[in-house]
């Protein structure tokens, strides 16, 4: 009965440590999909704000040009 029951307690524990090993995995996974989707999160934000800049200084000549119309 004693060995049975430490078997059985045994066989649980490596069930237990393989869903872990599992759950592990699956955050090893989404982490290093957060990191891409963040890298690339922040290259289209600096591509966004570069063209914002770009956009702004397209713009200032005519704003000054109505400005000194006026």
């Amino acid at each position: 009965m004693q060995f049975e029951d430490l078997q059985n307690k045994i066989e649980k524990e490596i069930e237990n440590k393989k869903a872990y090993d599992k759950v592990l995995s699956k955050i090893a996974t989404q982490l290093k999909a957060t990191k891409k989707a963040e890298t690339t999160y922040n290259k289209e934000k600096t591509k966004l704000e570069n063209l914002i800049i770009e956009k702004e200084k397209l713009t200032e000549p005519i704003q000054e040009k109505e400005q000194s119309n006026e």
